[in-house]
C-alpha cells in the first residue's frame, strides 16, 4: 500500500488495509483512555505551591471533559513527597477522571489552617483553568490520605461557609464529594497515634500542626478536628481505615462517621480488616472500584 504525502487528519488518512501473513490485529475504538501528565503546576504564586495533575484523553473524543478529584497527599503535616502514589492516582484517572495531587503548606514553615486554605484553593485553580485542563467545574471532588484525609475532609465541610478560607480568585470552592482515607482527622483524641510517643506534645506531628502543645489547649485544637464541623453543609463523605493502623488510631474515623451519622449526613465507612496505615490495600481494584462508585452516586449516575 503506497499513499502520498498529504495534510492528513485521522479522520482522512486511509487505514492500511494490506494483508501481512501471520501479524495479529486488534481493533481499537477510540474510546481508550490515555493519561496525560502536567508536572509541577503553580497553583499559588505567592506561596509557590505546585499541582500535579493527570488528565484522561480519548481520540475518538479529544475535547471530552471530566470530574476531578483534588488529592492532598498525606505527609504528617510535614513536607510532602507528591510523587509518591503517582502509580496510584494514574491508576485512578484512568477511571476517568482529572485528578491533581495538591502540595499544601507544610507545619514547618505555617501552621493550621494553612493546608486547609491551600487545599480550597487549588481547587479554585482548578475550576479557573477548567478548559486548559479538560475538567468539567461543576463536577469536583476532594480526597486524601492520613494528614491529606484531615485537610481534605475539613475543607470539604467547610467549603461552604467560608471559614478556614483567604481566596486566592473568585471561583468556588465548593465539591460534591469527600473521601477521607484514614486520616488524621482528631487531633485531641487521646493516644490517637500510637507509635507517637510524643504525642500532642509542641515536636509531635499533631503539635507541629497546630504550633502549640495540644494538652494545654484541647478547645483551641479542636478547630482542626473535622467532627467539629459535622452540623455544616458539605456534600457526601466516604471513610476508609485500616483496623491495624500503626501511626492513626482507627478510632478516630470511627468517631467521625458516628458524628457524621448523628448529624443525619451522607457517609459511608470502609472498614479494611489487618489493613496497616495505607499501602496496596487501599488502591485494589475493588477499592478503586468503591471510589469511582462513590464519586459517581455523588454526581447522580
Amino acid at each position: 500500500m503506497i499513499i502520498e504525502p498529504s495534510n492528513y487528519t485521522y479522520e482522512t488518512i486511509p487505514d492500511y488495509e494490506d494483508a501481512v501473513d501471520g501479524a495479529v490485529e486488534i481493533p481499537v475504538t477510540g474510546e481508550e483512555i490515555e493519561i496525560r501528565y502536567a508536572h509541577e503546576v503553580v497553583y499559588d504564586e505567592a506561596h509557590n505551591l505546585h499541582l500535579e495533575i493527570f488528565t484522561p484523553f480519548q481520540m475518538a473524543h479529544p475535547e471530552r471533559t471530566w470530574p476531578c478529584i483534588t488529592f492532598i497527599q498525606g505527609s504528617a503535616w510535614m513536607k510532602q513527597y507528591v510523587y509518591q502514589k503517582v502509580g496510584m492516582i494514574a491508576r485512578l484517572a484512568q477511571r476517568g477522571y482529572v485528578v491533581a495531587i495538591v502540595e499544601y503548606r507544610h507545619s514547618g514553615i505555617a501552621h493550621f489552617p494553612a493546608q486547609i486554605i491551600d487545599a480550597k484553593n487549588a481547587v479554585r485553580f482548578l475550576r479557573a483553568h477548567a478548559e486548559e485542563y479538560k475538567l468539567n467545574p461543576s463536577q469536583m471532588f476532594l480526597m486524601g490520605d492520613s494528614s491529606g484525609g484531615q485537610v481534605s475532609s475539613v475543607a470539604g465541610m467547610t467549603a461552604k461557609s467560608g471559614k478556614l478560607d483567604e481566596p486566592i480568585n473568585r471561583e468556588s470552592c465548593e465539591v460534591c464529594g469527600i473521601i477521607d482515607l484514614y486520616g488524621a482527622v482528631d487531633v485531641t483524641l487521646p493516644y490517637g497515634y500510637p507509635t507517637t510517643l510524643n504525642h500532642q506534645k509542641p515536636d509531635s506531628p499533631e503539635g507541629m500542626l497546630m504550633g502549640y502543645d495540644i494538652t494545654e489547649h484541647l478547645e483551641e485544637a479542636k478547630a482542626a478536628c473535622s467532627k467539629t464541623y459535622v452540623n455544616e453543609d458539605f456534600p457526601p463523605m466516604l471513610i476508609a481505615h485500616g483496623t491495624k493502623d500503626t501511626m492513626v488510631f482507627c478510632q478516630q474515623s470511627v468517631d467521625l462517621y458516628h458524628a457524621l451519622k448523628d448529624a443525619g449526613k451522607d457517609v459511608q465507612l470502609y472498614l479494611l480488616r489487618g489493613a496497616d496505615h495505607g499501602g496496596a490495600a487501599f488502591w485494589t481494584e475493588e477499592m478503586i472500584t468503591v471510589y469511582d462508585n462513590f464519586f459517581k452516586k455523588c454526581l447522580g449516575e
